[in-house]
């Protein structure tokens, strides 16, 4: 009898949570950027950071770049690589009860699935599927053209420094030569924008 009641409430739990699908997606492509992160060098608060944004900031190409990493990495499942985000640190947005779901149903996983997974996440896969998503971070960029990169930067420092967008912010008279590198390498404008932050203003002999 407790068996059912545990498999009832856990069948109402999985409806209600596939019924949030759109939230559920949210979270696997924040999931992607937070492990690309993780795998890039970078520490837990800048995966966090640069997994921060919201659903509706998301641009198409990052969600095509975490459904390639689904389905290169987790066989084409979305709640392997959330629950290895989770258990790595990234800062959950959906509900208590889904958190909680998604590690029951995760660890629901039969061995030989678990055993493909490890396959899968070998070093070499993993910078392979690294390569392509920075490959698609450029082609974004390219499409953005860099006036509008540049833009988005500068907005992203407004933001993060409460600033109007009417006010001017130091970082636009500084030498844009690293943006342009990092422009040219696929680096998120938001992130760029919060690591530049994080050095603060240059020297007057750097500025202009």
């Amino acid at each position: 009898m407790g068996i059912l009641l545990v498999l009832i409430v856990l069948g109402g739990g999985v409806w209600y949570f596939l019924k949030g699908n759109v939230r559920r997606g949210a979270e696997t492509v924040r999931a992607s950027i937070f492990l690309t992160g993780l795998e890039s060098g970078h520490t837990v608060a800048e995966a966090n950071l640069m997994a921060s944004m919201d659903a509706e900031y998301m641009p198409t190409p990052m969600i095509l770049n975490a459904m390639d990493h689904v389905r290169l990495f987790y066989g084409g499942k979305q709640l392997p690589m959330i629950a290895e985000a989770y258990r790595k640190g990234m800062k959950p947005k959906l509900a208590f009860w889904n958190q909680v779901l998604i590690d029951m149903l995760h660890s629901s996983v039969p061995e030989r699935d678990s055993v493909k997974q490890k396959a899968d996440n070998s070093d070499e896969h993993r910078e392979s599927v690294y390569q392509e998503i920075m490959e698609a971070n450029k082609m974004r960029n390219q499409r953005m053209g860099f006036d509008n990169y540049l833009s988005a930067v500068v907005a992203e420092a407004m933001r993060l420094d409460g600033k109007a967008s009417t006010d001017l912010h130091w970082i636009e008279l500084t030498d844009d030569e690293g943006t342009k590198r990092a422009y040219t390498d696929g680096i998120d404008p938001k992130w760029l924008a919060a690591e530049i932050l994080k050095v603060g203003p240059p020297p007057p002999w750097r500025v202009g």
